[in-house]
């Protein structure tokens, strides 16, 4: 599982809670200053080279694209959402220029006149329904389907109009629509490219600020400005943008100090520090969405089956040490994988909340009287899975085993390749022998419910084989309550239950992180946007 994936008639939420530009804090690698977004752009770029980190890009076709990667960071310049995302974390109208709600199992979207797909056909209802309808009907399934779940039917109602009824309540489903669960493409063009589509030799056809170009095998995607761009507000400054694969965290720091790449986002938190003196560009941070959690798989049986164990395990983890020690200070400790900045309603509900979670300190004397009650340490090892192209995680891991040590618990890390790792989330078989996953997970919109509703019993997202009731009805009540207020304080009701229950440990949040060279400035510093929204459109000459 890589994503664990408030209702005015624009879906205005309150400003995400971000990080302010005129605070700091202070890690093991001095003071940084949050900020939301960079300079503004002062003119038009011939030509945005990019580094990618990660691994390349499986397929650009956006039902597939559920993995915070690279995918996600080229798709979000390429096609569009009904709604959209935007750096400051409201969502607000995009391909639908209005959203109504006449009941609370009906949305209404009246669609924006005069869009057109970058081949330059119009944007039609039924080019609307059919791509909505691709999460229900494609084969093999959409990654998206889960937001889906609770949809009877999605019908044109007009020439502008499309209208999705529910069989309950979802609040969820209106805020999804701004990720690649409400994207938009052209029917006769993925129809007709079949299997191809998002491929290199299929493309891609959206109303994006940018158009398909190429797609270089190993080495690169090309993308280029689309000059009949509907939104003049996001009309692209680059003429051209190459993507550049470069997964090796030691080359990306090359290319950007040397000039070989303009820009990345997400760059691994353990080769920031030689980007901090750099004199051809500047580090720029805000405060993440991201979150890495021990995610707990079969707590049926087991080492982790006694939850004593459970909680001894997570209050043994160094999170101080962590963060200052392996991460450099660019992270926090985390209770919760629902850390500040995914609080885009209801922030002081949330706070409070979070103030009675337990968690994100080390205590060991609590933790050895924990093993001690459950009879002593379990016989067989804590086997603990992690993705080996992760050095930072795996670097997090080893100090675990480490301070599990020094309890009794034995701690066997499992090193895989990243495919092998990420087939762990979505094949039963491939888990069995394994009590514990480590993983980059955050919310697809503002949201805490977002990722809790997706590890509730009967999602293909919770490992744990436990049938909470209390856990799922607080998860589920929450999810059909459009009252921003109460929908918080079930959240945390749900997130309380998880928390106590030690169905997953949360180790670390990271900062949203950002290089740019001087040449070059106008992209935002937040985690959803690098995702979500089209970032390269903002950026130009500095």
């Amino acid at each position: 599982m890589k994503k664990l994936a408030a209702l005015a008639s624009v879906m205005v939420l309150p400003a995400v809670i971000v990080g302010c530009s005129s605070s700091s804090d202070s890690g093991t690698s001095g003071e940084r200053t949050y900020t939301e977004k960079t300079a503004k752009s002062t003119g038009d770029l011939d030509t945005l080279k990019w580094g990618v980190p990660g691994s390349e890009p499986t397929t650009l076709d956006w039902i597939y694209d559920w993995d915070y990667g690279p995918s996600n960071l080229i798709l979000s310049n390429l096609c569009e959402g009904l709604t959209r995302q935007n750096p400051d974390g409201t969502t607000s109208p995009n391909l639908a220029s209005k959203v109504s709600s006449p009941d609370d199992k009906t949305y209404v979207y009246t669609l924006q006149p005069g869009v057109i797909f970058t081949d330059g056909k119009p944007m039609t209802a039924e080019d609307v329904v059919f791509s909505l309808h691709r999460n229900l009907t494609a084969s093999p399934a959409s990654y998206w389907g889960l937001w889906y779940q609770n949809v009877e039917s999605i019908t044109a109602t007009g020439a502008d109009e499309v209208t999705v009824k529910l069989k309950k309540p979802d609040a969820l489903f209106a805020e999804v629509m701004s990720t690649p669960a409400g994207y938009v493409g052209e029917q006769g063009y993925i129809q007709a490219k079949g299997a191809t589509y998002g491929t290199a030799a299929g493309g891609v056809m959206c109303t994006g600020p940018f158009s398909f170009a190429s797609w270089s095998k190993g080495q690169n995607i090309t993308l280029k400005r689309n000059d009949s761009y509907w939104n003049p507000e996001l009309k692209a400054k680059a003429a051209t943008v190459v993507m550049n694969f470069i997964p090796d965290p030691s080359a990306l720091n090359s290319a950007l100090l040397t000039g070989e790449v303009d820009g990345a986002s997400g760059i691994t938190v353990t080769s920031l520090n030689g980007l901090r003196s750099a004199d051809n560009g500047k580090l720029y941070f805000n405060k993440g969405t991201e979150v890495v959690l021990m995610q707990l798989n079969d707590l049926t049986t087991g080492p982790l089956k006694d939850l004593r164990i459970r909680r001894a395990l997570r209050d043994v983890v160094d999170y101080a040490g962590i963060t200052a020690g392996v991460l450099g200070g660019y992270a926090q400790p985390a209770k919760t994988f629902a850390p500040e900045a995914t609080w885009g309603y209801a922030p002081d509900i949330f706070k409070e909340g979070d103030a009675d979670l337990a968690g994100g300190k080390q205590d060991v004397d609590a933790a050895r009287k924990l093993v001690e009650e459950a009879g002593g340490a379990p016989s067989e090892p804590i086997v603990i899975a992690v993705n080996s192209d992760d050095i930072s995680i795996v670097n997090a891991v080893t100090t675990i085993q480490a301070s599990a040590k020094t309890i009794g618990l034995k701690v066997e890390i499992r090193k895989l390749p990243a495919a092998e790792f990420t087939d762990l989330f979505f094949n039963e078989e491939a888990r069995k022998g394994v009590n514990v996953m480590v993983n980059n997970v955050t919310v697809d919109a503002a949201d805490p419910l977002e990722l809790l509703i997706q590890l509730i019993p009967g999602s293909p997202y919770d490992y744990t084989g436990l049938d909470d009731k209390r856990f799922a009805d607080a998860a589920t009540k929450a999810a059909e309550t459009t009252d921003d207020q109460e929908r918080a304080r079930l959240t945390n009701a749900a997130l309380k239950i998880y928390n106590d229950q030690v169905y997953g440990i949360p180790l670390y949040s990271q900062d949203a992180r950002l290089f740019l060279n001087n040449a070059v400035t106008g992209a935002p510093v937040n985690s959803l946007s690098q995702w979500y929204y089209p970032w390269a459109a903002t950026v130009g000459k500095s």
